[in-house]
């Protein structure tokens, strides 16, 4: 294999090699299982919108007020917007918003990744601007709930689904880590992996294999053919989270610092890499069922899987 090049990264001990084969068809049928051991730890649905918001002026309001009620109104139109994009988009009636069991004005409700102030337009109202990102549970109907749930998300008509999982919990010294990806439907993806010292590392695209979208039912594998690492335990031990930011649309861009090997470093926050990787452009679609245009938009989806390193 000649002289390898170590780095230590939380963890992980990333060296050089390049693998022989790609094992994506080992692992049998590439038929989308939702559920079971592929299960996240974490997961977080949302719909992305672009909304104007406006407010009218008003002798009994002050101007910092109407900009207030501008704002307020764009989050309740991003709320509606999304409820209309789901059902249209997905075909999933059983949903229920996380705004509804927060407050029925959805101040809170919806995060703001982006806005601009636009100002005062012909005297008459208060112009804003966002981009926002509404949260939302499916709610499968029946008694078996599981059941039907997985019936929902393994069509390509049910909201955008990603698995990411590895073929153990824990591992211990020495033991090589190998990460496995898989959706109902394409997608684009970053996926990182938080160190227990809480390094964000960009395990894929890389400086190598630089794939950004994925073939819905296709499992993937990383390190896989291109790569230019593996992940072997090393101290210090601990929980790691490999998160997986998936959206049908390309996601932001994200500066990284490289540490070797074609992998990258995020220097910044979890919750700043989190919103630059949502800074996606959304565009108009038309919904499976109905005619005419659903609002602009676009599904995000967000997977965590832990797993545990011990001497």
């Amino acid at each position: 294999m000649g002289d390898r090049v170590w780095i230590s990264v939380g963890r992980f001990v990333v060296f050089l090699i390049v693998l022989l084969f790609c094992t994506a068809s080992a692992m049998g049928s590439d038929q989308f299982v939702p559920a079971g051991d592929k299960a996240p730890d974490q997961e977080k649905r949302s719909c992305i919108q672009e909304v104007d918001g406006y407010a009218y002026l008003s002798e009994e309001k002050t101007l910092s007020q109407i900009r207030s009620a501008a704002f307020a109104n764009a989050k309740r139109q991003a709320v509606e917007n999304a409820r209309t994009f789901i059902r249209s988009k997905t075909q999933v009636e059983n949903f229920e918003l996380k705004s509804d069991k927060v407050m029925a004005s959805t101040e809170g409700a919806v995060r703001v990744l982006e806005q601009k102030d636009l100002g005062i337009e012909d005297n008459q109202r208060y112009h804003v601007w966002i981009k926002a990102e509404v949260e939302y549970d499916l709610q499968p109907p029946g008694p078996d709930s599981e059941t039907a749930e997985a019936g929902v998300l393994a069509g390509n008509n049910g909201p955008l689904t990603v698995r990411v999982w590895t073929s153990q919990k824990t591992y211990r010294q020495g033991e090589a880590i190998e990460i496995f990806l898989q959706g109902n439907r394409s997608f684009y993806a970053r996926i990182v992996d938080i160190t227990a010292a809480g390094d964000i590392i960009q395990l894929l695209p890389n400086a190598y294999r630089s794939i950004n979208r994925f073939e819905a039912g296709t499992v993937y594998k990383i390190p896989d053919e291109g790569d230019r690492f593996s992940l072997e335990v090393s101290p210090p031990y601990g929980v790691d989270q490999i998160v997986v930011y998936a959206s049908e649309a390309p996601l932001g861009e994200v500066d990284m610092e490289s540490v070797g090997q074609g992998l990258g470093k995020y220097r910044g926050s979890r919750e700043s890499f989190s919103i630059r990787t949502r800074g996606i452009t959304v565009s108009a679609t038309g919904p499976l069922s109905a005619p005419g245009p659903a609002p602009a938009g676009a599904e995000f989806y967000e997977a965590v899987w832990n797993l545990e390193t011990r001497p």
